[in-house]
């Protein structure tokens, strides 16, 4: 029998996913070799050894910060962290699209809490070794504010930055209270994290309106910079109009459930990232994620606005030798 191009597609998803954290936790993953001095990026008052990062929901417990960088990101995206332990979801909770390299999560943002994050976020940047930049993705299930504060305060001193995950609404008519708690949030966060920059991660739209208005009210309340996207929910598919056909999953009470992520994204992270380049000036730090899996997609979105870029559904399909080759592809470009 033939393998798959990454061995681990021959376990469930989440089994693969806890195996993939055991073997980088344990190093036993291929070394990279050391960037090319022309991937070095300056952004957010820190230097990157290179533009490609891994996205938030990868690492949920930043506990395999070292055999990320071994592999060769530039940057990792960890969390999202809670403000208390949680299971996330019950049953299956993550499905694969093999036809179109994708898949659909619906893990419930799942936590040990602060205590284990912090700590293996310490150990990480503690360690002089250790030169890769951390982000921290960070959430509160009840939108408090005290919540954004409280977890923005704890791991400021670690991170390089720290994103807070902001659903965009369906039409612009849609957008007062998403406003209001924006503001709430990035104020907070703010107020936690003293010199740390506080980015915003906005939800998929086509929406120039929207965004335009999402973009103005978070520069204003303080955000640093912007993350665009996240994954697709089921009403919004209509944004997926380069996805393929396939068969939205449900869950164990019936229930269409999840967010699409993978090849499909890349046309709206593409359309997000140039709309706020133009709409924030040259100066503020975009990093752009959504559909990454090649060189060139990577290429596509920094031509389109971004600073940096993430992925994490490729790294399911083509393994860790991905990361590599779109350094590759970014050093002759």
């Amino acid at each position: 029998m033939m393998l798959p191009m990454n061995p681990l597609l021959l376990l469930p998803p989440e089994t693969a996913h806890k195996a993939a954290l055991w073997a980088l936790k344990s190093r036993l993953v291929p070394a990279c070799p050391p960037d090319a001095g022309s991937l070095r990026v300056q952004i957010l008052g820190r230097e990157f050894s290179n533009p490609v990062g891994l996205s938030a929901g990868a690492d949920k417990q930043a506990e395999a910060l070292p055999g990320w960088q071994r592999i060769g990101f530039g940057f990792v995206e960890a969390g999202t962290l809670m403000p208390a332990p949680r299971k996330g979801n019950t049953g299956t909770r993550l499905w694969r699209l093999p036809k179109q390299n994708s898949v659909i999560n619906w893990l419930g943002l799942p936590s040990r809490g602060p205590d284990v994050f912090v700590r293996n976020l310490r150990r990480f940047t503690e360690d002089t070794r250790n030169t890769m930049p951390v982000g921290v993705s960070i959430a509160s299930t009840e939108g408090k504010a005290e919540d954004f504060e409280q977890l923005a305060g704890l791991v400021a001193p670690y991170a390089a930055y720290i994103a807070l995950n902001i659903s965009c609404p369906n039409t612009a008519e849609d957008l007062g209270d998403t406003l209001q708690s924006l503001k709430s949030h990035i104020r907070a966060a703010r107020n936690g994290a003293g010199n740390c920059p506080v980015m915003v991660k906005l939800g998929p739209t086509d929406d120039a309106d929207v965004l335009k208005m999402l973009v103005h009210t978070a520069l204003e309340a303080g955000a640093a910079g912007f993350i665009a996207t996240n994954t697709v929910p089921h009403d919004k598919r209509a944004l997926l109009k380069d996805a393929g056909e396939f068969e939205w999953p449900r869950n164990y009470q019936g229930m269409v459930a999840g967010g699409y992520s993978g090849p499909g994204l890349l046309p709206i992270s593409l359309f997000m990232m140039s709309e706020m380049r133009a709409l924030a000036g040259p100066k503020v730090p975009l990093i752009g994620v959504g559909g990454v899996q090649s060189g060139d997609d990577a290429v596509r979105l920094l031509k389109a606005g971004a600073n940096l870029v993430q992925l994490y559904t490729g790294l399911i399909y083509k393994g860790p030798r991905l990361v590599r080759d779109i350094k590759e592809v970014l050093a002759r470009s």
